[in-house]
């Protein structure tokens, strides 16, 4: 009887300190908040190499702090097959150049590659389509793995809504986006002590409105506004310890307008 009870006092001890330990591990964020107004200026070249193959190269150019500064520029090329009549893949290379106002200087640039899957149905007048794209962004510069991904890996669940109005040159959508981080670095208290965990959580959630224009047959322009909620954990450690030094949660809301001109052949 008594090597049972001391049996029980040993485990529901174990417990306990199990319990303790995992409370030890929850760590609270503080918490940041800022709005933005954004833009976006961009021009794109779109080739049909064949009747399923087109090519297509952008440039753009995006604004922020309320449009007075330039954020980034991003120069891209792509490439899309069309499988069957609703379904097409693709795949794209984007270079990603970013300005630390701040600082007044160019970041290290960033290299992107866009992994793309969409299907469409017709109902009537109007086109729904859905969109899967895998992200996987590579950074040139030294980051400590613990803090930050690299490479960066998203997923972007895309669902739009277009409607063909007859006889009109105006083709307006509506959309709702959510972005999946997929290897994000999970905190810890100390992560020279620990090992290696991810984490996964939603950081963007995006709607817009806009509206697509043909000028002629090889001629388009896009009009279209953006609100997103943008939501990621700043993780920062001591270098020479490994301790937790500071954990924060960024949120921020976003209006961005942009304007689109597209050269197709």
């Amino acid at each position: 009887m008594k090597s049972l009870r001391t049996t029980l006092i040993t485990v529901i001890a174990t417990l306990l300190a199990f319990g303790s330990s995992s409370a030890q591990e929850e760590f609270i964020p503080t918490r940041h908040i800022d709005n933005d107004i954004r833009g976006r200026v961009e021009g794109a070249f779109e080739w049909e190499a064949t009747k399923r193959l087109s090519l297509s190269a952008e440039v753009q150019m995006r604004l922020n702090n309320d449009l007075s500064d330039v954020d980034r520029f991003h120069a891209s090329a792509g490439v899309k097959y069309e499988v069957c009549k609703n379904f097409d893949i693709g795949a794209d290379y984007i270079l990603i150049n970013i300005r630390d106002n701040a600082a007044r200087a160019w970041e290290k640039p960033r290299h992107r590659v866009n992994i793309n899957a969409e299907g469409s149905v017709s109902i009537g007048r109007i086109d729904l389509s859905l969109r899967e794209r895998l992200q996987t962004t590579f950074r040139t510069d030294s980051v400590n793995r613990f803090e930050k991904a690299n490479p960066e890996l998203i997923l972007r669940s895309r669902l739009q809504a277009e409607y063909n109005i007859r006889h009109s040159k105006w083709t307006p959508y509506i959309l709702c986006e959510i972005n999946n981080t997929l290897n994000a670095p999970k905190v810890v208290a100390n992560y020279k002590e620990a090992q290696m965990s991810r984490d996964n959580y939603i950081t963007r959630y995006r709607a817009g409105i806009g509206t697509k224009y043909r000028i002629d047959r090889n001629h388009r322009l896009e009009f279209y506004y953006y609100f997103d909620y943008n939501r990621n954990f700043d993780i920062d450690y001591r270098g020479n310890k490994g301790t937790l030094k500071g954990y924060a949660e960024e949120c921020s809301y976003r209006h961005i307008i942009g304007i689109s001109y597209k050269f197709k052949l």
